[in-house]
């Protein structure tokens, strides 16, 4: 398939741990932070101790989204900045200038 006088390239494989996210305790780290944000706020505005077990239930939650596809959260960002917005039907507009 290659040209007389072409060497062919040399192709090696990929290994999918070089292209993962960089995680901490299996979810990535922006969403370990937005986890531990939202615990502490939910603490603060409570001032209950019992409320920083809402960081297992969310921990898990990102957990299983992350074991399901590892770019989840990527996704869902570019996916909500790129979306527009559903407001059309109910202004006959869209709610956001160009």
């Amino acid at each position: 398939m290659t040209e007389p006088g072409l060497e062919d390239p040399l192709i090696t494989p990929l290994v999918k741990g070089l292209t993962r996210a960089p995680t901490l305790m299996g979810v990535p780290y922006m969403y370990f932070m937005l986890n531990g944000v939202v615990t502490s706020v939910c603490f603060l505005v409570s001032h209950n101790l019992l409320l920083l077990l809402v960081a297992i239930p969310l921990h898990l939650l990102g957990f299983v989204m992350t074991v399901r596809d590892d770019r989840i959260f990527e996704i869902l960002v570019v996916r909500s900045a790129k979306c527009p917005p559903r407001s059309r039907s109910f202004w006959s507009a869209d709610s956001y200038r160009v």
